[in-house]
């Protein structure tokens, strides 16, 4: 295999990131340039001329290169809806499960979500960070049993073990805290550039306080404590944020572990502001939390799966 040109991105559901990335045989996969647009959210069937209005420079210098594509673009409300592959779920089950279209030339690739049944009872599913997970898996030494957290929107918190995505869980904390922040009476001033770990750890810490269903209480002494002055309007929004995470945390390690308290390593993935709140948050809860670095794991995800695509395909 010669040295290949493709285009790869993640489509969520409030962001678009497409690298434009070389592989070279034998080494690995180089990301030459970057691009962001607009999530699937909002989208009114716009799919096609937005993802070609923004990689149009890239096809005129090498013509229609594979686009492999993951997230929500392949949910219900997406440009096309693929299957979920269920858990357990192997880096080689996660790389084979694509759905392939053509598009003015194009052929496009979108990667499988990821579904299973939670400790609640339902179903539990995930697009976009199952290719996170695979890149992971793929570059990571550690064999034994870990979580895998991926902040975001909806958060995921995943079990890894015997080189498989166990199961998962999904937590609503940050989509809940951009509703709470500008649509409710908590938050006057948003967070912005005026994050206090101090009042954030406060949140995180009266959320390990809190009994089943007392987050709703709870979430009501974000505006009390400023009206009593215990709180300023400027550092609602840190607290505010403490909680939800705390709570978070909380919540989804007690699904994930079925109520033991053995947790071991926790690995976080994800944008760099919020993987460093969750940090912050578990070292007070003395649990180990190791930052990785998203950008690289997500080409190492691509970079499998390309391989894996035209290995098979015979580079057609």
């Amino acid at each position: 295999m010669n040295d290949a040109v493709f285009i790869a991105g993640d489509w969520g559901s409030t962001n678009l990131r497409l690298y434009l990335c070389r592989f070279a045989h034998g080494e690995s996969v180089e990301a030459l340039a970057c691009l962001s647009g607009p999530g699937v959210m909002g989208l009114n069937s716009d799919f096609e001329a937005i993802l070609f209005d923004l990689i149009g420079d890239w096809l005129e210098l090498y013509g229609p290169v594979p686009v492999i594509l993951s997230g929500a673009v392949g949910s219900n409300i997406g440009w096309h809806e693929v299957t979920y592959l269920d858990c357990p779920a192997s880096p080689d089950q996660i790389s084979n499960s694509t759905t392939k279209f053509t598009v003015r030339g194009l052929d496009i690739w979108i990667l499988s979500g990821l579904k299973t049944r939670t400790e609640l009872g339902a179903p539990d599913m995930m697009r976009g960070e199952e290719l996170q997970l695979l890149g992971w898996m793929l570059e990571t030494e550690e064999h034994s049993e870990q979580i895998v957290v991926l902040p975001g929107t909806h958060n995921k918190w995943a079990l890894v073990a015997q080189g498989q995505v166990q199961t998962f869980v999904t937590a609503f904390t940050g989509e809940l805290y951009a509703l709470l922040e500008k649509h409710s009476i908590l938050i006057t001033q948003p967070l912005g550039d005026n994050f206090s770990a101090d009042y954030f750890l406060q949140g995180v810490a009266l959320s390990r306080t809190l009994q089943a269903g007392q987050l709703l209480n709870a979430l009501f002494t974000v505006r009390s404590r400023q009206i009593e002055g215990m709180l300023n309007a400027e550092h609602g929004a840190s607290y505010l944020s403490g909680l939800l995470v705390g709570s978070d945390i909380v919540g989804s390690l007690g699904l994930l572990k079925n109520g033991t308290d053995s947790v071991g390593k926790i690995t976080l993935i994800g944008d760099s502001i919020l993987t460093q709140a969750y940090q912050m948050a578990l070292e007070s809860m003395n649990i180990e939390a190791r930052i990785c670095d998203s950008d690289q794991i997500a080409i190492c995800g691509y970079q499998a799966i390309y391989k894996t695509l035209f290995n098979a395909c015979d580079m057609e």
